[in-house]
């Protein structure tokens, strides 16, 4: 997914700027729910090359970075598992649609890492409220359906 976002990010950089661009998962069940934490797992157990991983975190901030910054109008549908790198290329879009199916979560903490992808800008913002979001990064409690409203 990084890669396939950071190529397209890279061809509206020199050709031309979309004005609306909406962002949805590829599936019924997840817009996206842990895919880079499998491959960094995978990549560890098969021996790949530890620079792979940091080439990833890498990549994936910079896509984070480019969608929250870019100038055109973002919608994000969140239907299914939105979690982690997920919420990272979604949530910083003005417009988000969830659905009753939607299940939101910032997981990493309980498997030891930290609230990434821009955690810390948009979590404490929910609700204009810092508690809320300090509560979902630290616990990484899932929001379901309505609840994510």
């Amino acid at each position: 997914m990084v890669d396939s976002l950071h190529h397209q990010l890279k061809k509206w950089k020199k050709g031309t700027h979309p004005r609306l661009v909406i962002i949805k998962g590829n599936g019924e069940k997840a817009f996206c729910a842990g895919g880079d934490i499998v491959s960094i797992y995978k990549a560890k157990v098969e021996g790949i090359h530890p620079e792979t991983t940091r080439n990833f975190f890498g990549q994936e901030y910079i896509v984070d970075n480019a969608l929250a910054t870019m100038d055109a109008v973002q919608i994000s549908l969140w239907n299914g598992i939105v979690m982690g790198g997920g919420v990272g290329v979604s949530a910083h879009a003005p417009i988000r649609i969830a659905t009753n199916n939607t299940v939101y979560a910032m997981p990493e903490t309980g498997i030891g890492f930290f609230c990434d992808v821009g955690g810390s800008y948009f979590l404490p913002r929910i609700h204009d409220n810092i508690s809320s979001g300090l509560y979902l990064g630290i616990t990484g409690h899932r929001l379901k359906g309505q609840e994510v409203l």
